[in-house]
């Protein structure tokens, strides 16, 4: 078996097969092509706001024919690592209710007293009084998680802020460091694993993003395939210490690379 053949795509999601609410040019060719091979395949993403279901939906609005099951969400892996990695039975979650229906959906109590342990996602109403309780819970003695790191994220042509930020201000009032669940953390390889039997050198992250996507790659020792159809430019990964395994000018020259190599 070559090295890159039979691939498990961990595949970004904004930027890579959408940009907003518009297809990315090849993205729904792509997405046919490998279930039409029987490729392993999850659309990620490290936002922890909307559902897996609600992410298929958004998906099948742009014609392309993704299920939920084939989605994973940082909402989605820390719901795996507290039922995997912790003793919590009680959280209290800063974020939406996306977030605090997976984690009560795996048997772990939404409480606002009390937790076991503090979950931090990103919250769009995140105020001063939920930060002060997020903080003298942690100084209690609660475990703290965030769901991701990223501390802004593009907004049309802005950036706004992200769970990074919210959970910054948290760590800097309480004095302890979150445990990360996003990429580039192992976590997201975890909860695969658990989905499907394959071995790590199968794994592939491809995305647009140096910074996160082929990040996740390098720390974690996978292939990595960077997409010139977002925010990355050639310029961009010239200057950059950062490299990925491959660069494709946009999916449909990923497309013919899988072909060629199985």
């Amino acid at each position: 078996m070559g090295v890159y053949s039979k691939l498990v795509y961990l595949i970004d999601m904004d930027g890579t097969i959408y940009r907003g609410t518009c297809p990315i040019e090849y993205a729904k060719e792509f997405i046919r092509y490998l279930q039409q091979k029987n490729r392993i395949f999850f659309l990620v993403t490290n936002c922890p706001l909307n559902s897996a279901g609600a992410l298929a939906r958004k998906v099948q609005g742009m014609r392309i024919d993704v299920g939920p099951g084939n989605i994973i969400t940082s909402a989605d892996v820390t719901a795996d690592y507290l039922v995997s990695s912790t003793s919590c039975s009680k959280a209290y979650v800063v974020g939406s209710d996306a977030l605090k229906e997976k984690i009560a959906g795996r048997g772990i109590g939404i409480v606002s007293e009390g937790p076991d342990c503090v979950v931090v996602g990103y919250d769009t109403e995140f105020s001063y009084e939920k930060m002060k309780k997020a903080t003298q819970f942690i100084l209690d003695g609660a475990g703290f998680i965030c769901t991701n790191g990223d501390s802004t994220i593009p907004d049309g042509n802005k950036l706004v802020p992200h769970t990074g930020a919210i959970a910054a201000s948290i760590e800097t009032a309480s004095g302890t460091k979150p445990v990360v669940i996003g990429k580039p953390e192992r976590y997201l390889l975890d909860t695969v694993s658990r989905r499907v039997k394959c071995k790590k050198e199968q794994f592939c992250v491809v995305g647009d993003r140096l910074d996160t996507d082929i990040y996740f790659g390098v720390k974690q020792n996978i292939l990595s395939f960077l997409v010139l159809t977002g925010v990355t430019t050639i310029d961009d990964l010239k200057k950059s210490n950062i490299q990925p395994t491959k660069v494709f000018n946009n999916l449909c020259e990923l497309m013919l690379f899988d072909e060629e190599n199985n």
